[in-house]
């Protein structure tokens, strides 16, 4: 619940992208950044727990593609970023955000900022895009609709423990003394009512971590424009491999003028 799983890093970013530094709570924080053309809004992309940005290269490049900047993020505790602790979207908002302070100071996103998160990069996206109005749109796949509920949905899916178990509960309560956080401000739910930008929120079809259930609770909550795609047969975060992935994210993006 608070340990973070580092994978390997790369020394160099690929051609065509550099690295920067960004800065949150005191830590120290790797992106990769590269250029886009002018007329589109840059994308921030943040990943799950115990990936890393080097994952998302390739969706960056598809994106770059379409002209769009991008900037991917290595959220604290993973990857090049300083930090030992998660808060499973938490804390990691404020790594969102200060990644939006960074391009609203840069000329890549001079016409705002697309984001795009995934699983726990998801509910740091939408926490930290409630009440932005440099948020262009948000996309999020398989994000979790509460802290505490979805420690006690994995309890059970993982290890049979009922939520009603003290355990459960007692768990919440020493993650949240261990890394300093408030489980009940981890709620994407409340986020997705105050999220101005239009919302994309995608299912992974053969996703128990996250099913549809969940995730469309947050898109449900959101105020409009809004739009919920389920990728058939998709494991969690896996809807990139469906062939209907990128027509539906540029059809979002293009129905937003963006």
């Amino acid at each position: 619940m608070t340990r973070t799983v580092r994978g390997p890093v790369s020394r160099t970013p690929p051609p065509g992208w550099d690295e920067v530094w960004l800065r949150a709570d005191g830590l120290r924080l790797r992106a990769w950044r590269a250029p886009g053309g002018r007329g589109r809004a840059a994308v921030l992309v943040a990943h799950g727990v115990g990936d890393t940005l080097e994952s998302f290269t390739s969706f960056g490049e598809r994106l770059r593609e379409r002209g769009h900047p991008v900037l991917l993020l290595d959220l604290r505790g993973h990857g090049g970023s300083e930090g030992r602790r998660t808060t499973l979207g938490g804390h990691e908002s404020r790594d969102v955000r200060a990644a939006l302070e960074f391009l609203r100071h840069d000329p890549a996103g001079e016409r705002g900022a697309v984001l795009a998160g995934f699983s726990m990069g998801g509910v740091a996206a939408l926490l930290a895009a409630a009440g932005r109005a440099d948020v262009r749109a948000v996309v999020v796949e398989a994000p979790y609709d509460s802290y505490r509920d979805t420690i006690r949905h994995h309890a059970w899916l993982l290890y049979r423990i009922p939520g009603w178990l003290p355990i459960v509960p007692l768990s919440v309560a020493m993650a949240e003394w261990l890394a300093g956080f408030d489980a009940d401000e981890v709620d994407a739910v409340a986020a997705a009512r105050q999220v101005r930008a239009p919302l994309l929120a995608i299912v992974d079809g053969a996703d128990e971590r996250m099913p549809e259930p969940v995730v469309r609770r947050i898109h449900d909550a959101h105020p409009g424009p809004r739009r919920l795609w389920v990728a058939p047969g998709a494991p969690h975060v896996g809807a990139s491999l469906s062939p209907d992935y990128w027509p539906t994210v540029f059809g979002f993006l293009e129905e937003n003028g963006l």
